[in-house]
């Protein structure tokens, strides 16, 4: 896409944009207050404190203008030598009184609405003295000329700040729709993914799982005195163990309505080898949560059939204090060598589902002395 284009206008910050035109305008109110003193005959000092005025802009007014949230530091200092500068400029050169029209919109760009008015206010009090003294106008003439001036300006500057802060408003909307937006993605992904897994799982169950079961129904049926017959049986048996266990895999956790901990249960119930499931505290934990926790204890239970030769397995499910909660599978297999070993397809699957939900994942191994596998996640939901 190349420029104006949605996307852009998304991935930038309108307001933003309009800084440059902000500095070019106030060169040129710079520029035509000081043409206009030299035209006229006004001091040159006037135009050496408004080029002062400058410097200030320079060092701390730009960063006032720029900051997401104002005031900021910046923004005192620049308002002080505003304030200063501006009506020692008007005293020795009443010209100056022009720069007012970007110095009070930079004072409501920098400061609140009511400190802003503070300083605009300071910088009218040279120019409405001038008038009462140097041209001898009425009084009133001089309270209306300032009402009206003063409200002008807190209009426009009223205005500016309710701009600012509209597209600031909107730009925060706008980031919130699109991370919204990519966790539905996400979501969508993820549940299309269960949703395959699912439809595998019954392929798999109703194809291979059933023709493995046929097949030893049918070397049972033999005498079994046959060598290559009982290797046969054997063969198909632990088959029928891998494809049940894939199955197991693929389908839904074993939640069904249950409680986190009653499923951690059926999964212990129905593995091959001895599962002790501990469980240290007691709190809720929101459903993706659990999916996730009951996923890895999954694959941790497969992991442990396929490479652990273990004769034991310990689930340890705990719920800590700040609404953590921890969940390790431990075994007491072969383990295996951290710098050699590397993730397999269900681990890394395992390290994406915990990951996306601000949970980590650890895997602790030595040769011969088993294998821990440990998951946390914020239980709280957070």
């Amino acid at each position: 896409m190349g420029p104006g284009s949605p996307a852009d206008a998304r991935a930038e910050n309108a307001w933003l944009r309009s800084y440059p035109f902000w500095d070019a305008y106030f060169a040129v109110v710079l520029v035509a207050t000081i043409v206009i003193i030299v035209v006229d005959g006004g001091a040159p000092a006037g135009i050496v404190l408004l080029l002062l005025i400058t410097v200030s802009y320079a060092l701390w007014g730009r960063t006032a203008v720029r900051a997401p949230v104002v005031p900021v530091r910046q923004s005192w200092w620049h308002a002080a030598a505003m304030v200063i500068l501006f009506t020692a400029a008007d005293l020795v050169a009443p010209q100056s009184a022009i720069a007012l029209s970007a110095l009070i919109p930079m004072a409501f760009m920098s400061l609140r609405t009511a400190q802003a008015v503070a300083v605009m206010i300071a910088m009218f009090a040279g120019p409405a003295i001038q008038l009462m003294v140097e041209l001898g106008s009425h009084p009133a003439v001089v309270a209306v000329a300032i009402v009206l001036g003063l409200s002008a300006s807190s209009l426009l500057g009223v205005s500016i700040d309710r701009l600012a802060r509209q597209n600031s408003e909107r730009a925060r909307l706008i980031a919130e729709l699109d991370r919204t937006r990519e966790e539905l993605a996400e979501v969508s992904k993820e549940a299309g993914v269960l949703a395959e897994r699912e439809r595998l799982a019954g392929d798999i169950h109703d194809t291979l799982a059933q023709g493995f079961a046929s097949i030893l129904m049918l070397l049972q049926a033999t005498d079994g005195r046959d060598g290559h017959v009982a290797r046969a049986a054997q063969t198909a048996r632990e088959n029928l163990a891998e494809t049940r266990a894939l199955i197991a895999a693929l389908a839904p956790p074993a939640l069904d309505g249950a409680s986190l901990e009653e499923a951690l249960g059926r999964l212990a119930e129905g593995f091959e080898l001895p599962v002790e499931v501990t469980v240290t505290g007691s709190a809720g934990v929101p459903p993706a949560v659990a999916e996730a926790l009951v996923r890895a204890a999954q694959e941790g239970l497969a992991n442990v059939r396929k490479h652990a030769g273990a004769r034991a397995v310990r689930l340890a499910l705990q719920h800590a204090d700040g609404g953590v909660v921890r969940l390790s599978i431990s075994d007491d297999g072969c383990g295996f060598d951290p710098g050699v070993v590397v993730d397999g397809y269900g681990l890394r699957a395992m390290r994406g589902r915990v990951t996306r939900l601000g949970g980590t994942v650890s895997v602790i191994g030595t040769p011969g002395q088993g294998t821990t596998v440990a998951v946390e996640l914020p239980g709280s939901g957070s």
